[in-house]
């Protein structure tokens, strides 16, 4: 669970694992002219799953936003073993939604 699966130049987005360490995906983006935008105090040790699960933020997040701002879907998986599939997309003003 800690792999960059892809990062796609053209549409400028990345598909990772929760636990590819922050500093790990900023370098990574950056040998493709691209940056992952938010960046916590801690980023040489925190997870991109940690990052959304607390809508991290940084220093450049004053500028580009939080992680929120920066992620487009995630993959969920329960430990009640609910069906695969699922997955959370795009928050709206009041909650996360869900579709199968």
């Amino acid at each position: 669970m800690r792999r960059i699966v892809e990062i796609d130049t053209i549409a400028r987005t990345a598909v990772v694992e929760p636990g590819v360490v922050n500093s790990d995906l900023q370098q990574a983006a950056a040998r493709h002219g691209l940056f992952y935008a938010p960046d916590p105090s801690s980023q040489k040790a925190c997870t991109i799953g940690g990052n959304a699960a607390e809508n991290s933020g940084g220093p450049h997040c004053l500028y580009y936003g939080v992680t929120t701002n920066h992620v487009l879907g995630l993959q969920v998986v329960f430990a009640t073993a609910a069906p695969p599939g699922w997955a959370a997309t795009r928050p709206t003003a009041s909650a996360w939604t869900c579709s199968a």
